[in-house]
């Protein structure tokens, strides 16, 4: 196909502007103020307090039961009435006999509000799409807040926990939610964090050949997929068809139209591409410098820039391509997925730009061990041990296969240790556990390999698989070495199904006592176990108020956190979310303020997602967690 490229371009002008999608970088970070910061647990209780505390710590210590939420029901240690944990006789149980009925479900007819309760004590009612989400997801929002809030925080989140929630809330469908601008919003999001398929998908849903929006959208997903012809086709499309698209997509449709111009090899139209483009607003980028060098063949000389868009390295590539360095470390999610499943891509950037996208959450742990799979060398499992053979991601994709394929449990056991000590030291550490997650499941927990329990409830906890730790948690007692009896406390925290919660806290003491905890993981661990309303055992206050609170992480701007309390009790949920990634910060619960942290995992159980605030508040403690080390 033959295009007119003036033609196209003068068309892409002529469109009309609707408001601009402002879906740009995450705005930085500003200290909060103190009145917009709730009390950190800091302090020690009262004596008082402590005293009444201390009234529960009576059972001998084999049978203590620290830990139970706050204004336990009657029932509960220290009350009366019914066992804790079982329904509460005069509470309104649902009806799951009703569920299936028109305008109600689990026995609540929506919008109904029962005589005595309050809305914000309701349950919500649980969406049947298998999300494990709300059936309203976007209450106490509209599209221009959304839009808003979106624009202020880091897409991807860095954090697995609130990626996996930000992908079942955006990927949805959310009744009420149906307009232009709303889906837009959707297919803009997702292309941000990556997921150009599930946009692809969702455009395809909708049917939006007649939009020039859609196909717009469409023709940038195209190009993601590697398609530049087929992408080249939709560009030329869209600038046939009637309607208007957002000023920010007008930009990029024209830079779309000039990059092909420049696959025809036609300069000129790849000139007036970049002069139109800067009349729309677009800001200097390397696509944009690459169009003007193409028009006058020359070579680019690029200005510095925060990210380079997938777009930016395509039109790059027809002027001899940017340092694979500077793509690595400033490429946008949907350009590292693409150069990671894109076979012409260079060998020396093709794993690396594979890894740098799942440490953006870009890839999912599963598609980056396909990934290794593929392009695994073949070396022996000795030269691997003793560090011989390839290096670098080559190294960890051929440890990843070299694992699997293994079927000695002594050399299996240790090609998996290998593997996920190497991936930690590349930010790969809760990502290479889930990988390795399969494979380690294949090993039967045995005396013989007890120096490997450690790892093996590592990774089981990283991976959810609960049982399998506390597998290997058996093992290491019956095995004569150092317990993992504090590994035990933290699935209690994990696991939101642990039938005996709270027991296992004892080892928590001893390890306090014993000065086994860093202060700052001390500090951590009580403010996770206060968000998540457990009664923290006073050994564990006393140990942290021997050291001063840390002050440092990550803290949002101030009214952040209020406005994420006052979501979280309306359970206005999709709010809610993105209220606590704007709270945790760019990097997620590892970096963030304590208070930062408490507050979002007490706002995600608030709303109903306690199962997530539990993986929340293991992913804030799960790096620093005390390890015996043994070998």
């Amino acid at each position: 196909m033959v295009y007119t490229h003036r033609r196209l371009i003068a068309a892409a002008k002529c469109l009309l502007v609707l408001p601009l999608l402002p879906l740009g970088a995450a705005a930085a970070s500003v200290s909060a103020s103190a009145q917009d910061a709730p009390a950190a647990p800091s302090a020690a209780p009262a004596k008082k307090k402590k005293a009444d505390r201390n009234d529960a710590y009576s059972p001998p210590a084999e049978q203590r039961t620290y830990l139970q939420p706050l204004g336990a029901p009657a029932g509960s240690p220290g009350g009366g009435g019914s066992t804790w944990g079982q329904p509460n006789p005069d509470s309104v149980q649902p009806d799951p006999g009703r569920g299936g009925q028109s305008g109600q479900q689990n026995g609540v007819v929506r919008g109904a509000i029962l005589p005595g309760v309050e809305k914000d004590d309701l349950a919500p009612v649980m969406s049947e799409d298998g999300s494990g989400l709300p059936y309203e997801l976007w209450g106490g929002m509209d599209v221009a807040a959304l839009e808003k809030l979106i624009s202020t925080i880091e897409i991807p989140p860095r954090s697995p926990v609130l990626h996996d929630l930000w992908k079942r809330l955006i990927t949805s469908p959310s009744p009420g939610t149906t307009n232009a601008n709303f889906a837009a919003l959707r297919l803009e999001a997702l292309y941000r964090s990556g997921l150009a398929r599930e946009a692809a998908a969702e455009i395809a849903k909708q049917g939006g050949n007649d939009s020039p929006l859609l196909v717009t959208l469409q023709a940038r997903n195209e190009l993601a997929s590697g398609h530049s012809d087929k992408a080249c086709e939709l560009v030329a499309k869209s600038a046939t068809l009637k309607g208007n698209i957002p000023a920010r997509l007008k930009g990029q449709s024209i830079l779309m139209a000039g990059y092909c111009s420049a696959i025809q090899d036609d300069k000129s139209s790849a000139g007036l591409a970049a002069d139109l483009a800067r009349e729309e607003g677009v800001e200097t980028s390397p696509g944009l410098e690459a169009l003007d060098a193409l028009a006058i063949n020359s070579k680019p000389r690029y200005s510095p820039v925060k990210q380079i868009t997938l777009l930016d390295y395509r039109i790059a590539e027809r002027v001899g391509g940017l340092p694979h360095k500077t793509v690595l470390e400033k490429g946008e999610p949907a350009l590292l997925v693409s150069l990671a499943s894109d076979h012409s891509t260079p060998a020396d950037l093709g794993m690396p730009s594979t890894e740098a996208a799942a440490r953006l959450n870009a890839l999912t742990p599963e598609q980056l061990a396909g990934i290794y799979r593929v392009n695994a060398e073949q070396v022996p499992a000795d030269d691997l041990l003793a560090g011989r053979g390839p290096q670098g991601a080559s190294r960890r994709a051929a440890l990843f296969r070299a694992a699997e394929d293994e079927r000695t449990p002594m050399r299996k056991a240790r090609l998996i240790r290998t593997f996920l000590d190497d991936a930690k030291h590349e930010g790969l550490g809760m990502i290479g556990a889930q990988m390795i997650a399969p494979t380690t499941a294949q090993l039967r927990p045995a005396p013989e390999i007890v120096w490997f329990a450690e790892t093996g409830v590592e990774i089981g906890l990283a991976s959810g698989k609960f049982n399998m730790a506390r597998d290997w948690i058996a093992v290491a007692d019956q095995g004569g070495g150092p317990g993992l009896g504090h590994w035990r406390a933290l699935i209690d925290i994990a696991d939101a199904k642990e039938p005996d919660r709270g027991r296992s806290f004892a080892a928590l003491e001893t390890y306090a006592a014993n000065g086994r905890f860093p202060s700052a993981a001390l500090y951590r661990l009580t403010t996770v176990l206060e968000a998540l309303d457990y009664l923290v055992p006073i050994p564990l206050w006393d140990a942290a108020n021997r050291t001063p609170q840390p002050t440092s992480g990550y803290l949002p701007e101030t009214g952040v956190l209020t406005e994420l309390q006052v979501a979280s009790k309306k359970q206005e949920f999709g709010h809610t979310v993105l209220l606590v990634m704007k709270a945790l910060g760019p990097n997620g619960a590892q970096d963030a303020n304590l208070i930062a942290l408490g507050d979002s995992i007490r706002a995600l159980k608030r709303a109903g997602l306690e199962a997530d605030a539990r993986r929340l508040g293991l992913e804030a403690l799960l790096p620093s967690w005390p390890r015996t080390e043994t070998n």
